[in-house]
């Protein structure tokens, strides 16, 4: 057993000094707005232990975790409170509720903008269709912050301690939660569904087809783990049918946003101002389309869910990690406003991560 598992400690802890990273990085870069000095460090030292909590007693982490989950939900609203949507220097809110305010309007959403002019936005369609009761009640808020606890509520029981400990020790998740952004969203709905089972009933398959279409239509970044969970579940016990039913109801969800804006704007708009392309522009394809290509016969190979959550931590994270490479080595790690990849990498993988690290850690005998 323990050689067994010697890669997969060897992965999890990596994750933990992550989140120890990130959670230094963040302290750092918006405490020195307030601090400086010795009280700047001692908060620095602070953050870059707070994950490690997380490996307090069990029973203690088990008498706990509902009172931090309840806690949270108090954070979270006074962060909303006290930090109001026009005083952030984060758009990512304002693009989600300008693309759909375009929508509702019947204006191409891709062609939405924020106060910074920045490129228009890059999810893809369905990740602003499930925010719509968070658009429409007039909190963007909500919608990370609820896709956070459908991602604890979809944990089986045994399990939720560690990964709300996990998430709540997390700086970058909190930041995502005060900013309203979309991407910690995005990986907790991602790491819901790869803790689903897709039955044995054709109709079943069919509804996870659907779920699948819909996760798999919000950031290219998320793509393969999907494909992971697909070799998983349908590959490895040689379901091929169930395999072709869930491929084909997945995909048609998937691109059925497309199809629409096409229908109703016209191919030419479409083909200039879409996520595909705006995606497919931050980085060199061939690692990328490496991945997605090798990540279903990945999958086969695995038998556990535990398993499964390790790999599709790593396949969302090796991209990541070659944008985020040439930050942390150009000088630019301590400014403030060096760009936008350091979120995106810390909250796309690390979601994922501590999931994984949740479910490892309770599967062991």
């Amino acid at each position: 057993m323990p050689k067994s598992i010697t890669w997969r400690k060897a992965v999890l802890s990596s994750v933990f000094i992550m989140s120890a990273v990130a959670n230094l990085d963040t302290a750092q870069r918006y405490l020195s707005r307030v601090q400086d000095g010795g009280a700047l460090a001692f908060l620095c030292v602070l953050a870059f232990l707070l994950p490690f909590l997380c490996f307090m007693p069990e029973s203690w982490l088990g008498r706990t975790w509902k009172g931090l989950a309840l806690a949270s939900v108090g954070i979270a609203v006074y962060s909303w409170w006290k930090i109001p949507v026009d005083t952030l220097r984060v758009d990512r809110w304002e693009l989600m509720s300008n693309f759909l305010n375009r929508l509702f309007d019947g204006q191409y959403p891709y062609l939405a903008s924020s106060r910074f002019n920045v490129p228009p936005p890059v999810p893809f369609p369905w990740l602003y269709l499930v925010s719509i009761p968070a658009w429409l009640v007039g909190e963007i808020g909500l919608f990370p912050f609820i896709s956070l606890g459908l991602l604890v509520l979809a944990t089986p029981d045994r399990y939720r301690p560690r990964l709300t400990w996990a998430l709540a020790t997390s700086l970058p998740v909190w930041y995502e939660v005060a900013v309203r952004s979309n991407i910690v969203a995005n990986a907790a709905l991602v790491g819901a569904f790869l803790q689903t089972d897709p039955g044995k009933k054709t109709s079943q398959v069919i509804r996870n087809g659907l779920l699948a279409g819909i996760v798999l239509c919000t950031r290219a970044s998320f793509v393969a783990p999907i494909l992971v969970w697909a070799g998983s579940a349908f590959l490895l016990p040689r379901r091929w049918k169930d395999a072709v039913v869930w491929g084909c109801v997945a995909f048609v969800v998937a691109i059925l946003p497309f199809l629409g804006l096409i229908a109703i704007w016209g191919w030419p708009v479409f083909r200039d101002w879409n996520p595909l392309r705006f995606q497919g522009a931050i980085q060199s394809p061939i690692l990328p389309l490496a991945i997605l290509f090798a990540s279903p016969w990945v999958g086969a190979a695995i038998r556990s869910v535990s398993d499964r959550l390790i790999v599709a931590y790593m396949v969302v994270f090796v991209p990541m990690f070659t944008l985020m490479a040439p930050v942390l080595m150009d000088g630019s790690w301590h400014e403030i406003n060096r760009g936008y990849f350091e979120v995106a990498f810390w909250n796309t993988s690390l979601v994922l991560g501590l999931l994984a690290w949740a479910r490892f850690r309770e599967e062991q005998p």
